[in-house]
């Protein structure tokens, strides 16, 4: 009697085939992978100088509520491009937008750009800082109001710019008497 065994296996067109179809599969794969990796970067470069801007800004309005004798330089009609005021520890603090894009503070004498500490990150272009003052020196006990609003862009990884404007407002917690 003859029996035949039969060898059960991949014959060689099936496995290279398979590995075909694999490969393909991978190279759709892993360019979705580099692409994802490409975006996270982006957004956590976005979301680093979000941040930085927003810690400006909120301690901005901080020193602003906790302050008093504000006293506005610029255009105006209670509209400024530098704000100085007494902050809670009775120190002069002066808010401006320096000559190289960003906002600055000074604590101490004369503030100009050169003598303003950069608060903002380089990466962080303002174009516009306008204060808004109300309530200043009236007498008829209102509370003292400014209004922050600032424009510029955002610089974040492979060049993308974003631009974005702020507006915020800060009211003295203690009327000025």
């Amino acid at each position: 009697m003859n029996i035949r065994t039969r060898i059960k296996g991949f014959t060689l067109i099936e496995i290279m085939v398979s590995i075909g179809i694999f490969s393909l599969v991978m190279l759709v794969v892993m360019a979705a992978y580099i692409t994802i990796i490409k975006l996270d970067k982006e957004a956590r470069s976005t979301n680093e100088l979000v941040s930085n801007l927003n810690f400006v800004v909120e301690s901005i309005s901080r020193n602003v509520r906790t302050g008093t004798t504000y006293s506005c330089a610029g255009a105006g009609n209670g509209t400024c491009s530098q704000l100085s005021f007494l902050d809670s520890q009775s120190q002069t603090v002066t808010y401006l937008l320096k000559n190289d894009g960003t906002i600055g503070q000074c604590t101490t004498g004369v503030c100009t750009s050169s003598t303003a500490i950069s608060l903002t990150d380089p990466r962080i272009t303002i174009s516009a800082l306008t204060f808004y003052v109300r309530g200043v020196g009236t007498g008829d006990y209102v509370e003292p109001q400014v209004l922050i609003n600032i424009r510029g862009t955002l610089r974040a990884q492979q060049g993308r710019i974003v631009d974005f404007t702020i507006q915020t407002g800060a009211t003295q917690r203690f009327i000025e008497i």
